[in-house]
């Protein structure tokens, strides 16, 4: 062997040597797993990714630096990275999509056009279209914390039992949806922009498609929960906050607290609260009126009796934090001012926050968030 095939096997050799989500990333087999420093690494070769992603595919490219391209965190700096890619990928995928919904539903409107895009070419779609696909396991890059993240969002994908439209319990590590839409425009500036071969590889990518059965059977719960009290006229607030590496979101109908979710993403934990309001006010509105007038006489009687000392009362009892009050708004001129009032207890390893309604005193605003406290304190579950 000369001193120049020599020097080229070496460098080839060197190039295997990078960070990889692996073959097995729930599993964690790596092989020659171990760098110098105890870094965990995985040996790959970029031409063998490739293969295995056309293969995938089902296409040849002609220019196959475009797709190692693709496959390229900007982690990994000795190579350009997928970000142009994808945002060629981000366009070219909305497109296709677009006109796809558009031949098959002639009779829909923009409104349920936008929707049924929207579910399919989400961070979370596409990031499930990553891991259904193995897509994961060839990216080239030098962050190994990613690992740790794609490797519960695989398991967690693995464990779901149905197509989730509107978003999981985990956040989706955003990498593995920027995969798919720099791997789609690898393939568009490949076929010399031709939309037709586009779509006859990515369509089977991203199969199945989500089509309006599937909406319909698992409609976007923040938007029908919005449908649905506009018809009675009831104002909708979601407000969110975050409680260590959680979101938590909570649903207030005409200022009383319905419901909370919670989720790793502050986009889930809307949706996840927003379902659980949905079923509750379907709930409620085929319970007993006798029920509801039962529900409005506790509202008003916990107001009479002194909801602040109440809610502080309950609070030494169960050894909660103390309950923590706050102007959120105020308006109106200086001699008719109106104040809006916010009220946080920490419940456990939760926060549950509320706000009341607008009051003509600061007082009778806290008064009015003390009383929706306790009304989600009760509906809650923890009194």
């Amino acid at each position: 062997m000369s001193s120049r095939e020599s020097g080229d096997s070496r460098a080839r050799q060197s190039e295997k040597i990078v960070y990889t989500y692996g073959v097995d990333i729930v599993s964690g087999d790596y092989v020659d797993c171990e760098s110098d420093d105890g870094t965990p690494q995985c040996r790959t070769n970029m031409e063998e990714s490739v293969a295995a992603v056309e293969s995938i595919l089902r296409y040849t490219f002609n220019n196959k630096s475009l797709l190692e391209e693709a496959l390229t965190h900007p982690s990994y700096s000795d190579s350009p990275s997928y970000q142009r890619l994808e945002f060629v990928g981000d366009a070219v995928i909305g497109l296709v999509i677009s006109n796809f919904v558009y031949v098959n539903y002639p009779d829909l409107d923009p409104g349920q056009l936008s929707l049924l895009r929207s579910a399919n070419i989400s961070t979370e779609r596409l990031a499930r279209v990553a891991v259904n696909h193995g897509l994961y396991k060839y990216v080239r890059h030098k962050a190994a914390a990613l690992n740790d993240k794609v490797r519960e969002f695989v398991i967690a994908v693995q464990e779901e039992d149905d197509m989730v439209v509107h978003g999981g319990h985990m956040k989706a590590p955003k990498v593995l949806a920027d995969i798919v839409e720099s791997v789609a425009a690898a393939v568009y500036i490949d076929c010399e922009s031709n939309l037709q071969i586009l779509w006859m590889i990515i369509r089977e990518l991203l199969d199945p498609i989500v089509m309006l059965n599937v909406i319909e059977k698992q409609p976007q719960p923040i938007t029908l929960l919005y449908e649905a009290c506009q018809k009675d006229q009831k104002d909708v607030i979601i407000r969110h906050w975050r409680k260590g590496d959680r979101n938590i979101a909570s649903v207030y109908v005409d200022g009383r607290f319905v419901a909370s979710g919670s989720s790793e993403n502050k986009e889930n934990a809307k949706l996840h609260a927003a379902e659980a309001a949905l079923s509750k006010l379907t709930s409620s509105q085929s319970s007993d009126p006798m029920d509801i007038q039962m529900y409005d006489d506790f509202n008003k009687t916990i107001e009479i009796e002194g909801a602040k000392r109440r809610v502080h009362e309950l609070c030494n009892k169960k050894r909660w934090s103390k309950p923590i009050y706050r102007v959120e708004q105020q308006s109106g001129p200086a001699h008719e001012r109106r104040y809006v009032s916010s009220v946080k207890i920490k419940v456990c390893d939760v926060i549950v926050g509320v706000v009341g309604d607008e009051k003509p005193r600061v007082k009778e605003a806290e008064t009015s968030a003390a009383v929706a406290m306790l009304c989600a304190l009760r509906e809650s579950g923890f009194i």
